[in-house]
């Protein structure tokens, strides 16, 4: 089966925004919402300060009472104080060709990070499951104003491409850099329930990317910084969070520690 692009959007949408905060958020309790949302790792690698880094987060997203969680309508995620993007020798990618070519039409610098999981939604009294995968690019790289684009793909029971947005933001105190994301809510199907998420991952970073450089008169290959660890970690640990809308109304905040190198 397959459907059109903006149709197929809802299929697995906020599927992949889940995985948008699973990246950085280490825990999550939905004290007055039916959703659950259960961190099984996360944290940087390597985990150094003040160096290069990748942000990495798995998740699980259920629901006390409901055979899938209700769809997510809209995430922020929140880094600890400090974090940084140095994206100096990367490029972008444009929205129009993402979605006319695919990820093959972005280039290699333009690239931010992978991910993927399972989505789910009920059609006819039975639960349908899709596996799906991320694929992220940077749409603007200049300072204040960078922004993602998204690319998610399944083929197995509903074949879907699907390119959505995010932008980079600044959280509240006492995090830092992080990233907000909107999710549309469009059906796979007339009849089927709204498309959401069970599990998700995410591989934030720019590992691998490089590009070259004259310093002192001598063309150097040099790599992409992309996000870089807080020089200093406060006693405890970094702070980060993350706040998840959900399509029943509901908000659940999580938040979590990660340790200090």
């Amino acid at each position: 089966m397959s459907l059109s692009r903006g149709r197929m959007l809802a299929a697995l949408a906020r599927t992949g925004i889940v995985v948008a905060g699973a990246a950085l958020v280490l825990s999550a309790a939905p004290a007055y919402a039916e959703e659950t949302v259960r961190i099984t790792e996360a944290g940087f690698s390597p985990n150094v300060l003040g160096a290069p880094t990748n942000a990495f987060g798995n998740a699980t997203i259920g629901s006390t009472s409901l055979p899938v969680p209700s769809p997510i309508t809209h995430v922020d995620v929140y880094g600890p104080a400090g974090l940084k993007l140095d994206l100096e020798g990367s490029t972008t990618c444009k929205q129009e060709q993402l979605e006319q070519i695919g990820p093959r039409a972005c280039p290699a610098n333009s690239k931010a990070g992978v991910g993927g999981g399972e989505g789910a939604y009920e059609l006819g009294g039975e639960l349908i499951r899709e596996p799906y995968t991320l694929e992220l690019f940077l749409a603007d790289n200049q300072p204040g104003h960078v922004a993602l684009m998204i690319f998610l793909k399944g083929s197995t029971p509903v074949s879907i491409e699907v390119v959505f947005a995010g932008t980079v933001i600044n959280g509240p105190p006492p995090y830092g850099l992080g990233f907000s994301v909107d999710v549309p809510l469009i059906k796979v199907l007339p009849e089927a329930s709204d498309a959401s998420a069970t599990t998700a991952f995410l591989r934030l970073g720019a590992k691998g990317a490089t590009y070259y450089k004259t310093v002192h008169g001598k063309r150097r290959l040099l790599h992409v910084k992309g996000i870089v660890l807080p020089e200093h970690c406060p006693r405890g640990g970094w702070p980060v969070a993350s706040r998840f809308s959900f399509e029943d109304g509901s908000t659940v905040m999580a938040k979590r520690t990660i340790p200090c190198p």
